[in-house]
């Protein structure tokens, strides 16, 4: 990799920023209808346990899209750099 095509400090820092807020947004989101799911069924204890549950299944769900994304987007990037004129 040349150092022109890797991100500057500032850039790889927002984007760990951003990877961290998919998660957690992901993990909260689950967290909260995983949570209201348990309770309704089994009570408070099961709530409490199935909340966990979807905040782990989320944030892994969340990571897998994180990377498929960034895939693609350095597979264009690689692109775009091939088929440049000079």
């Amino acid at each position: 990799m040349q150092a022109a095509d890797r991100p500057s400090p500032s850039r790889a820092i927002a984007g760990r920023v951003l990877q961290w807020a998919v998660h957690l947004a992901a993990a909260a989101v689950g967290m909260y209808y995983s949570y209201d799911f348990g309770s309704t069924i089994g009570g408070p204890v099961f709530g409490v346990v199935l909340a966990l549950n979807g905040a782990l299944f989320c944030s892994i769900v969340a990571g897998a899209l994180i990377e498929q994304v960034a895939r693609l987007r350095s597979a264009t990037g690689s692109r775009r750099h091939r088929h440049s004129p000079g």
